[in-house]
């Protein structure tokens, strides 16, 4: 009796033996975005070359080619608190400590993104966690405007340790009314459940999960990789636990459209992908993993586009290398200081930066300059000393006003979602109202000033004090004055760049 592994190789050697060594035809040439690392592409080249060279006919690992360029992200333990990653229809690479070995096999990793989308959180360190409020609303199958199931309508089902069920077939199937059984499905020899995978799951307890016969094959596949030049077969493929992260789920029947044709497909998702079995699909591609890369950038970028800084930032008194001091009813001078552009609060916007110097904090807002006008993405805090408080920040980014809403009577009402590491996401609103031009008297001098009455729904406690007060503001200085009911400030030295 020939083992399976063994006839798994007898099979591919043959198959080898018969075609000699194939002619493996150029890449066609790939128009931008280009790898951003050549790690990156190391990766990439290994497992998808030989499919895009078409020497193998498999689905793709990460994907035909990089979706986005190169990006840095937020991460507290990385250099300078970012890290480069690249995203790609499959999955998300990442290079979060580049001073490691490059010979590791987890120097490049690949993102939580299965986690990350169905809780809402966004992980920006080791153990730090941007709150998004709920899971994404994104199809985790078939067509793009699918209702269910979403990335949320998981939620309920992940890290819920289930069983050892080996012997048995996968039949649950999920629906929007809650759990059926598709008895039917048992036909099936590749729903057969052949593993079960135990681990210390995410609260430091065990837990553990079964895998079908068609996913834990796809999982531990020989295949041709691109090795040394050449295509070269290996055994397994890649590694399951790199690629995909452990299961956080038992398999599940959905029903979905496809091409527009209601479906059936098998789920499975695991820490960093989603596995699919879809029956009617052709062989080589009835298992596949989720378009799960496409669908996180939409879901963290879609409300803030990326943006370039505009020439108008002097106007608003942000054009980097400004230095403004305010006095303050503190008795303590307030200095911010702008630079930028940043390009990893926002992966791949240009944002200006300001340094906001008040009492015993240190915030770093981050602003976008538009022709539109000015609106604020968001902050970091720290304490004076450096140590970091928290990350805020707003989809879409806080609009305040644009040098056309200038106009006495203007009311221009903005609502955005605020999201922090510190505290629940929630709606927030923000009122401008421009009520009236004047001359304003402060130490740095008497300036033609347009007064607007800012308010926010949010307490002082969770936002800057300008966003709830009465505040002036000058063509090419920026703020010159704000006032609230504990505080008050006024321009005292301004020094823009010459």
């Amino acid at each position: 009796m020939v083992h399976s592994r063994s006839l798994r190789w007898l099979v591919l050697l043959i198959l080898v033996g018969v075609l000699g060594q194939p002619s493996v035809p150029p890449l066609p040439a790939r128009a931008e975005p280009l790898f951003a690392d050549p790690a990156f592409a190391a990766r990439w080249e290994y497992v998808d070359r030989p499919v895009a060279a078409g020497v193998t006919e498999r689905s793709w690992i990460w994907g035909p080619a990089p979706l986005s360029g190169a990006l840095t992200e937020r991460y507290q333990e990385s250099p300078q608190r970012a890290r480069l990653v690249q995203y790609f229809d499959k999955g998300r690479m990442e290079l979060t400590r580049p001073a490691g070995d490059p010979s590791s096999p987890w120097y490049v990793t690949g993102g939580l993104l299965t986690r990350e989308l169905v809780s809402g959180t966004i992980q920006l360190g080791d153990e730090l966690f941007l709150n998004a409020g709920s899971g994404a609303r994104i199809p985790i199958a078939g067509d793009p405007d699918n209702p269910f199931p979403t990335y949320a309508d998981l939620a309920t089902v992940v890290d819920r340790t289930q069983p050892d069920r080996t012997g048995q077939a996968a039949t649950s199937w999920l629906t929007p009314e809650g759990w059926r059984e598709r008895s039917e499905a048992a036909s099936d020899p590749g729903v057969a459940l052949v593993r079960y995978v135990s681990y210390t799951g995410p609260v430091g307890t065990p837990v553990g999960y079964n895998i079908p016969q068609v996913f834990w094959a796809f999982m531990t596949q020989p295949g041709l990789v691109w090795q040394d030049g050449a295509p070269t077969l290996v055994d397994p493929l890649f590694d399951w636990l790199f690629v995909l992260g452990y299961p956080i789920a038992d398999p599940f029947w959905v029903q979905v459209r496809l091409r527009g044709e209601p479906t059936w497909v098998l789920v499975q998702p695991f820490e960093r992908r989603i596995l699919t079995y879809t029956p009617s699909n052709p062989p080589g591609w009835q298992v596949e993993m989720g378009n799960i890369g496409q669908h996180y950038w939409r879901w963290r970028y879609q409300l803030t586009p990326t943006v370039r800084v505009h020439p108008s930032a002097g106007y608003f008194g942000m054009q980097p290398g400004t230095r403004a001091v305010f006095a303050s009813s503190s008795r303590l001078d307030e200095t911010w200081l702008v630079s930028g552009p940043n390009r990893s609060f926002i992966a791949g916007s240009e944002l200006v930066v300001r340094e906001e110097l008040r009492g015993s904090s240190r915030w770093i807002t981050y602003w976008a300059v538009t022709e539109n006008g000015i609106a604020l993405c968001g902050w970091e805090r720290f304490t004076r000393a450096g140590t970091f408080i928290e990350t805020v920040v707003f989809w879409p980014a806080l609009r305040l006003f644009g040098a056309g809403d200038l106009i006495e009577g203007t009311v221009r009402e903005t609502s955005v979602t605020y999201l922090s590491t510190r505290v629940t996401a929630h709606t927030l609103a923000l009122r401008v109202q421009v009520d009236e031009q004047t001359l304003v008297s402060t130490p740095y001098g008497v300036v033609p000033a347009w007064r607007l009455t800012v308010q926010s729904s949010d307490p002082p406690t969770l936002v800057l004090s300008y966003l709830n007060s009465t505040l002036w503001f000058s063509p090419n200085l920026g703020i010159i004055q704000w006032t609230t009911n504990q505080y008050a400030a006024q321009l005292r030295e301004f020094t823009a760049p010459s």
